[in-house]
């Protein structure tokens, strides 16, 4: 696999990486973070796709947001273990947080947006901080709110849903975007933005299980996070073949390669590196 590898080209994660990789095979995964970064595993994965959606494009070709919300369905289709949750990954009434939520206790969350860093998630149970940018460690996150140089946000959740929040400070992220995840009573889609030292092991984890179907237990230990994956692990070769892409980032890899948009790698790793906190 490439990904992890072709970012330890930078020394200044390298050792990180190097981390990753020995959690990743700790538990079992394919060190995979995104296949934008996968040159092989992504022309195969858009050959497969030729033959389920390759129609419909010639239909949509020109119009880019048609076109991804007929070949979800599509995609889903042809993806037995989603059918199940069909209505979920289709539904429009998800608030997307547009910051980032760090766990800050024991909590389970569902990842529902896998090809990117950092990786969607939806939060089951648990608290967590909301944002306005990542944080290299609890200690530095509880300073820089000390000081003030952070919004001062915790939200508590159960199934997807705002249970309780207690919001001191809200002058960095958007207050109108805070205020209606907060206050809407819709679910909730978040940025889950570990601290450094497990921010690329939590896209590694969602790239091994089936979106929208797992369940992650992600625990603290002081400065340390801790993950185990309770349901939806694929299998590796499932992952190889990019079955656990989420449906709606499938689409759009598809539709952008058969337009000709090409994402520049070195464009991908610096904008991956970039939000590594303390980097």
């Amino acid at each position: 696999m490439q990904s992890l590898n072709i970012l330890s080209s930078k020394n200044e994660i390298k050792n990180l990486v190097e981390k990753t990789i020995e959690l990743s095979n700790k538990l079992d995964l394919q060190p995979i973070i995104t296949f934008y970064l996968e040159d092989k595993l992504l022309q195969n994965l858009l050959k497969k796709m030729e033959s389920q959606l390759g129609k419909i494009f010639q239909q949509n070709k020109y119009n880019r947001d048609k076109f991804i919300s007929e070949a979800i369905n599509i995609i889903i289709d042809n993806t037995p273990k989603l059918k199940e949750v069909r209505e979920k990954i289709t539904s429009k009434k998800y608030i997307h947080y547009i910051y980032y939520a760090i766990p800050i206790d024991t909590v389970e969350v569902s990842f529902v947006r896998n090809n990117w860093v950092p990786p969607k998630a939806i939060i089951l149970k648990g608290k967590v901080r909301f944002t306005f940018m990542p944080h290299e460690s609890f200690s530095e996150l509880e300073n820089s709110i000390k000081v003030q140089n952070e919004d001062d946000i915790i939200v508590e959740f159960e199934d997807g849903l705002v249970k309780n929040f207690n919001r001191k400070r809200n002058i960095f992220t958007d207050f109108r975007n805070t205020s209606e995840v907060l206050q809407s009573g819709n679910p909730v889609i978040v940025n889950l933005a570990p601290t450094l030292n497990t921010f690329l092991l939590s896209s590694v984890i969602a790239n091994n299980v089936y979106p929208w179907i797992n369940r992650v237990r992600i625990s603290r230990k002081d400065e340390t996070l801790e993950y185990e994956i309770l349901t939806g692990k694929a299998e590796k070769d499932e992952v190889v073949n990019g079955i656990t892409i989420d449906p709606q980032s499938k689409a759009e890899m598809y539709y952008d390669y058969k337009t000709g948009k090409k994402l520049d790698k070195n464009e991908v790793i610096n904008a991956i590196v970039y939000k590594l906190p303390g980097v």
